[in-house]
C-alpha cells in the first residue's frame, strides 16, 4: 500500500506516525500528563489538519476544547478513574498480559522484554513505575523504533501488541463514565487500523 511513495511522501508519513505515537504516549502515561498540556494542544492542531476519519475529527475537537478550557485536570481525574482506581466501573487494563493472559506480569511481559532487548531502550524505573508491558510505555517504544528506522523490530512489536490496543479501546468504550479517553479511544482505533495497513 505504501511501497510507491516519493521520498517526501515517505518522510511525511513517518512524521505523522511519530506524531500520533508521541501524542498517545503523552496521554496514556500518567506521569507525563502534567508536562504535556501545551505539547498535546500543538499536536492536536497539527493532527486536525488531516484527520484519519470523521470520528477522529470530532474526537480531536472534544480533546482540544477541554485542554484549552481546563488544561489537564479533568483528563487526569478520568485517567485515575478508568485505569487506576479499583472501585466504580470495571478498571480498564493497561498491560499486555491483561489482554492476553487475563492477569498482569505473565508471558506477555517476558515476550515484550525479549523484544526490548533487541533495541537499546530500557525502562527508566526512577521516572516510570510501570513495567515494559504497559501500553503507554509501548507507544513511546514504537515512536522510538520508527524514529530510528528500526523497521523490522517495529513490525514485530506492532504485530504482537496491536490486539491489546483493540482490547483497550473496547474496555474504554464499555465504561459509561469515559469522555476524554473515549475520544482518545476513537482516535486510537483509526490510528491502529492505519498502522495495521502499514505493517500487514
Amino acid at each position: 500500500m505504501f511501497e510507491n511513495l516519493s521520498p517526501q511522501e515517505a518522510q511525511d508519513l513517518k512524521n505523522a506516525r511519530l506524531l500520533y505515537y508521541d501524542f498517545f504516549y503523552g496521554l496514556f502515561v500518567f506521569e507525563l500528563l502534567d508536562e504535556r498540556v501545551e505539547l498535546a494542544k500543538r499536536q492536536l492542531e497539527i493532527l486536525q489538519n488531516a484527520p484519519l476519519n470523521d470520528n477522529s475529527e470530532a474526537s480531536m475537537q472534544v480533546l482540544q476544547q477541554e485542554l484549552q478550557k481546563n488544561g489537564i485536570a479533568n483528563l487526569k481525574e478520568e485517567f485515575s478513574r478508568l485505569f487506576a482506581l479499583p472501585f466504580g466501573g470495571k478498571q480498564v487494563g493497561m498491560h499486555l498480559s491483561h489482554y492476553y493472559e487475563n492477569c498482569i506480569g505473565a508471558e506477555s511481559l517476558l515476550k515484550i522484554r525479549a523484544l526490548l532487548k533487541k533495541s537499546d531502550v530500557r525502562v527508566e524505573t526512577s521516572e516510570f513505575r510501570e513495567s515494559e508491558e504497559h501500553l503507554g510505555f509501548l507507544f513511546g517504544f514504537m515512536r522510538y523504533l520508527i524514529e530510528n528506522e528500526n523497521t523490522e523490530l517495529a513490525k514485530e512489536v506492532f504485530i504482537f501488541i496491536k490486539d491489546a490496543y483493540f482490547g483497550l479501546i473496547n474496555e474504554i468504550r464499555e465504561r459509561k463514565d469515559a469522555k476524554y479517553y473515549l475520544a482518545l479511544a476513537d482516535l486510537l482505533e483509526g490510528f491502529m487500523r492505519f498502522e495495521n495497513d502499514v505493517y500487514v
